[in-house]
């Protein structure tokens, strides 16, 4: 029982980081008047890749434009229209280097009027392509560290003995997953494999320090047998507060001016 409200629990996380997240595409369905049936937008790219694009649904007369420069930059605003093709009107970014944002709108034409799609701007983040070999194993490692801090939490707050030997593989779990495969998802994305605390403000590489340090404390309070139920609450607190805060905000970004990645930023 336990186990499995555990998973529903960790699912529950998983979704709401994604959701939230600054690189999640912005995306609708119909929009009355406008003949449009749904809408993508994208807020994460791969460098030389073909998922950037904006792509607009319709049916019937539509016409569109994007307007786009270059992110956090004087660049003059770019002009481009979307092109029809297939039932859809597109629009293809062109590429950037890792860490690079392109901010912009989208707008419609329709014989019954004109509207902003995007309602705002919209900043898309570029990022290197990640080997299926890191990344899997990055994703189902950090999985299974929340689905272990939460079945031990439950444990915990139930007065129960934690599942053996449930902490240190919860500490070896964030351990590769957090600390070897992380960096270098984060090598291939942006070029640098920790970019958090001392060298950086990165805060996901921050999050993932500090949820370390509090397994640690946790994981000696069990061998030493010392408060250990309040220091695995304590333990999964921080890590549920970790994972509240979407994923990927204040991360690595290209100093256009510099043509220099740095973190912390928008």
């Amino acid at each position: 029982m336990f186990w499995v409200l555990s998973f529903l629990i960790t699912v529950f996380f998983a979704v709401f980081q994604r959701m939230t997240g600054p690189t999640y595409p912005v995306s609708g369905g119909k929009v009355d008047g406008m003949g449009i049936t749904s809408y993508r937008l994208p807020r994460s790219c791969t460098t030389g890749g073909d998922d950037c694009s904006v792509e607009i649904k319709y049916k019937g007369p539509l016409e569109g434009r994007v307007e786009w420069r270059r992110y956090k930059t004087a660049d003059p605003v770019q002009v481009s229209p979307l092109e029809a093709k297939d039932g859809r009107l597109l629009f293809p970014f062109p590429s950037q280097p890792p860490a690079g944002k392109l901010e912009y709108r989208v707008f419609v034409d329709h014989p019954s009027g004109g509207r902003e799609v995007s309602r705002g701007p919209v900043v898309t983040r570029f990022k290197g392509a990640v080997p299926g070999w890191i990344l899997v194993p990055h994703i189902l490692l950090m999985f299974l560290f929340m689905l272990f801090s939460v079945r031990i939490f439950l444990s915990a707050a139930f007065a129960l003995e934690p599942v053996k030997h449930s902490v240190p593989a919860t500490v070896a779990f964030l351990l590769l997953g957090g600390f070897l495969f992380g960096p270098l998802t984060q090598y291939y994305a942006f070029g640098a494999a920790w970019t958090g605390f001392p060298y950086g403000r990165d805060l996901t590489d921050n999050k993932t320090l500090l949820m370390l340090v509090f397994w640690l404390i946790a994981l000696r309070a069990v061998l030493r047998g010392r408060a250990a139920r309040f220091w695995l609450i304590a333990a999964f607190a921080v890590t549920a507060a970790v994972y509240f805060v979407p994923h990927s905000m204040f991360g690595s970004e290209l100093d256009y001016s510099k043509n220099q990645v740095v973190t912390g930023g928008g």
